[in-house]
């Protein structure tokens, strides 16, 4: 009995660790959460795991290496730099263009019957400006465009990074509940083997009955199959968590106990000031807010190309004919003022207007729905917390309760007051009880950091 009493003893430790005081409104990760972004690719190597590492692997090592070997955020981070280009496109409208223009020419006219034929050639150069001086705000309007593309890349890189924060988690999480059932069910074949010895002994003893004996071996061989089975489920969940953090599949790690696993909670405001800011700052809030000014500076755009502009242009050349000799190059200087007018085009620039604003209108009200997304997914996880709280505190009653019948009916047994069947059946509800505060301790750390990542507080400011 020490050593399942031990191990109990280790359980109960676990979950008053793993639950802590709990706050009303929920709670932030500790600062490593929200420094994930300092692993995303492209900001140096990735930090090295040691072997303690990959045997003590806690959730923040696991999300660094998703995040820094993510292939849809470094795309996301590749699409940021597309659209700064695009800004500096924009504002290289604003200068001048210069262009020069070299040419060597020749040109031989063949022999004919009025005489020989001759070779002429010539020398020409250039260098000429061009410079748009009104164009009724249409580069205004391009740089706005582009800076709020920006603007949404980089909002769409930080929900790339939340998306890769929650991935990692729920492959943590999987991997976390997969090991510790099949802790919980090696602790339960633990215990039916100490029950098959008591009812050996007994039977040795003429005090138990066979049936008594081949149903604790029973109970052993169900116990063992179950331990089996949760092996194969561990060792899917850690291939497919190894593959995301970008080792090999059958890397070995071991996770950290559930009390060190996951980052500390820190208590903060109300979830009314939560929801106020994710409706105004959340990345997807942001990402949907930037395509809306975007498509509006595009209608100014369009609005802006039906007035018309005016440009300046200039130009310097000089030509020599090399075929005559001692000749001089000749001089040329040019410049014009071009004004453009469209005309006769109402029909077409009504049906460009006409389209943009209904984009503008369009993703006004997808904006509208990712902010009501955004506070249902706060509310719901707010809620989510509260009950994964109350899951905790009930799985330790249920477990000081089935560990104390457990001792209790074990005790009777070999006192020989007990029969066989109520020995095997309350060491099924330990087992239960067991398996059922592992999931509560995991539920309730996955439910508190779900709401920080549901804030869009995770590398916000990255």
């Amino acid at each position: 009995m020490k050593p399942v009493r031990a191990r109990l003893t280790r359980v109960a430790a676990a979950a008053l660790l793993g639950c802590g005081a709990w706050a009303p409104w929920p709670a932030a990760a500790q600062t490593g959460l929200e420094q994930v972004a300092a692993s995303l690719p492209g900001r140096g190597g990735c930090r090295e795991l040691t072997g303690q590492g990959l045997q003590e692997l806690t959730l923040m090592s696991a999300v660094e290496h998703v995040l820094c070997k993510s292939p849809l955020l470094n795309q996301a981070l590749l699409l940021v730099d597309e659209q700064q280009a695009g800004v500096d496109l924009a504002r290289a409208a604003y200068r001048p263009r210069v262009s020069a223009f070299a040419e060597v020419a020749s040109n031989r006219i063949p022999s004919s019957n009025s005489g020989s034929g001759s070779l002429s050639s010539s020398l020409t150069g250039s260098l000429g400006v061009s410079w748009v001086l009104y164009d009724a705000g249409v580069r205004n309007a391009n740089l706005e465009q582009s800076r709020q593309l920006l603007a949404s890349a980089r909002s769409a890189q930080h929900v790339s990074s939340i998306n890769a924060v929650n991935e990692a988690l729920r492959l943590y999480v999987e991997a976390a509940t997969a090991w510790a059932r099949l802790e919980a069910l090696r602790d339960t074949e633990t215990v039916a083997r100490q029950s098959l010895e008591a009812a050996e002994a007994k039977h040795a003893a003429q005090v138990a009955s066979l049936s008594e004996k081949l149903q604790a071996q029973t109970a052993l061989a169900q116990a063992t199959l179950d331990r089996v089975r949760a092996e194969g489920v561990w060792e899917t969940a850690r291939g497919l968590l190894a593959v995301a953090m970008g080792f090999a599949v059958d890397t070995p790690l071991s996770l950290a106990p559930i009390s060190a696993a996951f980052p500390a909670i820190s208590a903060r405001g109300p979830l009314d000031d939560w929801i106020a800011d994710a409706r105004r700052d959340h990345p997807r809030v942001r990402v949907a807010r930037a395509d809306v000014l975007a498509l509006k500076a595009r209608v100014d755009a369009v609005r802006a190309e039906g007035k018309g502009n005016v440009q300046l242009s200039l130009g310097a050349g000089s030509t020599r004919d090399l075929g005559t000799p001692g000749g001089r190059f000749e001089h040329s200087l040019s410049g014009y003022v071009v004004a453009s007018i469209p005309l006769f085009n109402h029909t077409e620039q009504q049906a460009r207007e006409t389209q943009a604003l209904a984009q503008v209108a369009s993703r006004e009200a997808a904006l509208t729905q990712v902010e009501r997304d955004v506070e249902s997914d706060l509310w719901r996880n707010a809620r989510l917390l509260e009950t994964e709280a109350q899951n905790l505190n009930a799985a330790k009653m249920l477990l000081r309760a089935a560990s104390q019948s457990y001792q209790i009916t074990f005790g009777r047994y070999k006192a020989g007051v007990g029969s066989i069947l109520e020995l095997i059946s309350t060491q099924v509800a330990l087992s239960n009880a067991r398996s059922q505060l592992t999931q509560a301790q995991l539920g309730h750390a996955q439910a508190r950091l779900r709401l920080e990542v549901a804030s869009g507080r995770v590398v916000l400011n990255k």
